[in-house]
């Protein structure tokens, strides 16, 4: 029986079911009535939808009684608990599965799934949902974004009016540890799409490395030379201490906009803890400490988290070491992309040395086998 159900909320923190509504034939459920849905059996109390597959069907329904989701009607999951809604890119799946490791999180309240930035085909949040949402995150998304100024801070802070809490969007800031990365086009006939990896979404290489791309146009395909160049004196000292001086003072200007701070964690450890697997994607101890953040502003002891399994290594790119030494990383890396070819595919099935990341760059994004 796919039911939706109404409570009535009561002091004491207890809950009593009313009634049932549903379409189905039956009369009794549980020992209690079982109505067909109207507007008048579904306007008494609030309803609690208690259905994940025929949610969106019941939901539009209730709608059309002129029920508002939230206010009017709930998902089950939500039943006692406040809701929150985590805006940005993909940095907030993990984020969201940090905030779920805590019981008192979980007990006190329910994420909404709303799709990331980039899948938002709609270009909006649904007014409702930021009408009676409890909790916002968000990240400091501009008002000039690639998608629509409606997912942008400025417009979304401007609709909530409950709890507002900012975080890092720290698309680019990879940069600081991986000068060599640059984006592809993403047109037709473009080597970036990976043409051997065309039926994974975005490829194996999310970025591009400026240098092999450099020495493949200059005629060069040599594997090993290639990666021996890698590993050389391929930028100045000072080239990359003005960079990374340069990315951590546009980082703390943009910290300002942000109630999660990060700054200072990042100048106590990046010589200890790796913190991005390439460009755009940090890695975890970043989203754990950006997780513990929200917890301590909603007043949850950050000590309930712990760790997931879900990460970003599986584009990792390789940190030359001509910025290890300038940066005086500490951190040991014996392989790059450590995850099996059924999580990722790639050629080998044993760990990624710099060789064979040349290898499978060069073979994924411009079709050469190579040794």
């Amino acid at each position: 029986m796919e039911e939706c159900f109404t409570t009535n909320y009561s002091r004491g923190g207890k809950y009593r079911v009313r009634y049932f509504v549903d379409n189905s034939r039956i009369n009794k459920f549980y020992g209690l009535e079982v109505f067909r849905p109207t507007r008048e059996n579904c306007s008494k109390y609030q309803v609690v939808v208690a259905s994940n597959v025929r949610y969106d069907e019941i939901a539009q329904e209730l709608t059309e009684y002129g029920l508002k989701e939230l206010k009017d009607f709930i998902p089950y999951q939500a039943l006692g608990k406040k809701v929150v809604l985590v805006h940005g890119n993909c940095y907030v799946e993990i984020v969201e599965a940090y905030l779920n490791t805590s019981k008192t999180f979980r007990d006190q309240y329910w994420i909404y799934p709303i799709p990331l930035i980039q899948h938002n085909t709609r270009g909006y949040i649904k007014d409702h949902l930021l009408d009676y949402c409890d909790v916002l995150i968000y990240q400091d998304i501009r008002e000039t974004n690639p998608f629509d100024r409606r997912l942008s801070a400025e417009y979304l802070t401007q609709k909530v009016k409950k709890k507002k809490i900012c975080i890092p969007n720290l698309n680019g800031m990879g940069k600081i540890f991986f000068p060599q990365a640059e984006a592809g086009n993403r047109v037709e006939g473009d080597a970036w799409n990976n043409p051997r990896g065309a039926e994974m979404q975005g490829g194996l290489f999310n970025y591009r490395d400026a240098n092999i791309d450099r020495l493949w146009r200059s005629g060069e395909r040599d594997i090993l030379k290639i990666a021996e160049y890698l590993r050389g004196s391929v930028y100045d000292e000072k080239y990359i201490r003005d960079s990374f001086e340069q990315i951590l003072r546009r980082w703390e200007e943009r910290e300002q906009q942000w109630d999660v701070k990060l700054t200072d964690y990042v100048k106590r450890e990046y010589q200890n803890e790796q913190m991005f697997y390439e460009y755009g994607h940090p890695c975890n101890n970043i989203l754990r400490k950006v997780s513990e953040g929200i917890l301590e502003i909603l007043g949850i002891d950050k000590e309930e988290i712990s760790e997931i399994e879900i990460r970003f290594g599986v584009s990792e790119m390789p940190v030359y070491n001509c910025v290890k030494e300038a940066l005086g990383l500490k951190y040991e890396r014996t392989s790059i992309r450590t995850v099996s070819p059924e999580e990722k595919p790639k050629l080998t099935e044993g760990e990624m040395d710099l060789v064979e990341y040349v290898r499978e760059y060069c073979y994924w994004c411009y079709d050469f086998s190579g040794i």
